[in-house]
């Protein structure tokens, strides 16, 4: 009885606690889905792809807001580990983080090191939707054979980047396979502060004409 009493208490612990994570809260749920897999998520794939795109925009686009521009540069510096994701996170892309990472299935952990899991039917999905269709045979090849891997996969990506701006499905893998898996350990207060621009006001300087020696 002591035994089936503390299995109890635990359950109630572990239901408690998945009560109180917050839920998230959808900042373009007035948006379209940007894909269709007929999976429960749909609505949560879309948001993750809204929030990665504007992200892209506020940290690789600059002063011209190209989409392809910024995919383009994001990819060079995730495919190439130098990417600094404490920089290009923010509170919102984490909490759409938390829930993918909820989706059963989605992820496979080893070493506490968080992996996209290939098995998940979003793959496939993604693989059947490609539009680019050498980017789609390369990519459908990796995929059955379970040979999915960046190092055979960053050139293609690279090469096919102007396609990322209206491929969803080709997004939709990017934005897993590159950014969101590799937010585990971001820490928004190592968040790298924004330059500063050099004020040149046309205001006197107060201490102009002074000799301070």
């Amino acid at each position: 009885m002591e035994i089936r009493s503390i299995y109890f208490v635990i359950c109630l612990i572990l239901l408690n606690c998945k009560e109180e994570q917050p839920e998230l809260i959808y900042k373009y749920a007035d948006k379209p889905l940007l894909i269709d897999c007929n999976l429960d998520d749909s609505k949560l794939f879309s948001e993750a792809i809204y929030s990665f795109e504007d992200i892209l925009r506020d940290n690789y686009a600059n002063k011209n807001p190209n989409l392809t521009n910024a995919y383009r540069t994001f990819l060079k510096e995730s495919t190439t580990n130098t990417a600094n994701y404490n920089t290009i996170s923010n509170e919102h892309t984490l909490a759409v983080f938390e829930a993918l990472k909820n989706i059963e299935g989605l992820w496979i952990v080893r070493d506490n090191v968080l992996f996209p899991n290939y098995n998940h039917n979003i793959y496939s999905c993604i693989g059947q939707n490609i539009q680019d269709d050498d980017l789609k045979t390369t990519y459908n090849a990796l995929l059955t054979t379970n040979s999915m891997s960046m190092r055979m996969l960053k050139d293609v990506l690279i090469a096919k980047s102007s396609r990322l701006n209206t491929d969803k499905y080709f997004a939709t893998f990017v934005a897993l396979e590159l950014y969101y898996s590799k937010l585990s350990d971001v820490d928004l207060s190592k968040k790298q502060p924004e330059p500063k621009e050099s004020k040149q006001s046309n205001e006197k300087d107060p201490h102009a004409g002074h000799n301070h020696d």
